[in-house]
């Protein structure tokens, strides 16, 4: 199992109250579609964002797919210099030394090299360092991220592994895209970064005796036809979002199933025995479909909506910042509790990830 040590977040640009960008609307909208934004934003369970440009930049036409990907490979690099020295401030040098692999996940711009080149310079990581960078995840990616480093630590229980996500969605939106589904994610996404470390069960720790919170498992499930439910088109003027109808009552409908399926492979009886959560939430439909239909308790949830309300959705971000705040906004949980760390995105697909709080060796 691989042990979650550390968890660290970063917010570009400025809090904005979802009052502040409603109020921009009419320089979008007018009629019928101001009237439907205004409710979505109202509904939308998101209290304040981050984001990188003002109100007044992200509603401007003619803004080229070239100049926006300018600004977003200049903003990333600036995420991660931040993240990285919150990283080297709250490790030491033999931590960051066996460090073997780092996992990097952005949808919303494009960049070669890759975030993970600065990275590793800035932590002095090994040149010998094993990257993998996810960039058509999505929302899922944050998940994913996770899982691909629990099973690679499964083979390497003596080392470390960095998971780093960027994501900067106010890039990605085109005023020139009036469609029901670029209202919703006008409503709902803002910008963010985070980073997890984790750690294999025999790496050398500094406190080997204190409690932890391990993935005890994942379980990941693509379901067939559903490309069109989700993602982006390119397009001249940049990425054009694709949001279908048809998730949340597919959700609704398919989503019982397939925490079942993941808790069987888990050997847990019921989602009533989990006692906290780092959900992805990818709106309040998605997270009440979540306690309506799959009956994932409120403690599980309880993240899910703190984050949503005072961030946004951030993407393949959002779940490391819920579990961001399971490691330090609330309580300390007992030895043997069980949590889930769940995300949803493009394909369509789930990633869902067993946790667990184990005591120390």
């Amino acid at each position: 199992m691989a042990i979650i040590e550390q968890t660290w977040t970063f917010f570009p640009g400025r809090s904005y109250s979802q009052d502040e960008l409603s109020e921009a609307l009419p320089r979008w909208l007018d009629g019928r579609a101001l009237g439907l934004a205004r409710q979505l934003f109202r509904r939308s369970a998101v209290g304040r964002r981050n984001l990188v440009i003002t109100p007044e930049e992200v509603l401007s036409f003619g803004r080229s797919f070239s100049a926006k990907n300018e600004l977003y490979r200049t903003t990333v690099r600036d995420a991660c210099g931040a993240l990285s020295r919150r990283i080297a401030e709250g490790t030491t040098e033999d931590e960051r030394e066996s460090i073997d692999l780092v996992v990097t996940v952005s949808c919303t711009g494009f960049q070669i090299p890759a975030m993970d080149a600065p990275l590793v310079a800035a932590l002095s990581l090994s040149p010998n360092v094993r990257r993998i960078n996810l960039t058509q995840h999505g929302c899922a990616g944050g998940a994913a991220a996770l899982a691909i480093a629990h099973e690679w630590l499964a083979g390497h229980p003596a080392a470390r592994a960095l998971v780093v996500c960027v994501e900067l969605c106010s890039l990605t939106f085109l005023p020139e895209d009036r469609s029901e589904e670029n209202l919703v994610s006008a409503a709902i996404f803002g910008d963010g970064a985070a980073a997890v470390l984790l750690a294999g069960e025999r790496a050398e720790r500094q406190d080997p005796k204190a409690p932890t919170l391990r993935i005890r498992d994942t379980f990941r499930e693509l379901f067939a036809c559903t490309e069109h439910f989700m993602g982006f088109e390119v397009r001249e003027e940049g990425l054009k979002i694709k949001l279908s109808r048809d998730v949340v009552p597919f959700a609704e409908r398919t989503f019982p199933d397939v925490v079942s399926r993941a808790l069987a492979r888990f050997h847990v009886e019921d989602p009533s025995q989990c006692s906290f959560g780092a959900i992805h939430p990818g709106g309040r439909r998605v997270l009440e479909a979540l306690e309506d239909h799959v009956r994932l308790p409120k403690s599980v949830t309880r993240t899910s909506w703190d984050t949503l309300a005072r961030h946004g959705n951030m993407s393949s971000v959002t779940v490391l910042v819920a579990l961001d705040k399971v490691l330090h906004e609330h309580a300390p949980l007992g030895p043997g509790a069980l949590g889930l760390v769940t995300a949803f995105g493009p394909g369509f697909c789930a990633e869902i990830g067993l946790l667990e709080v184990n005591e120390g060796r």
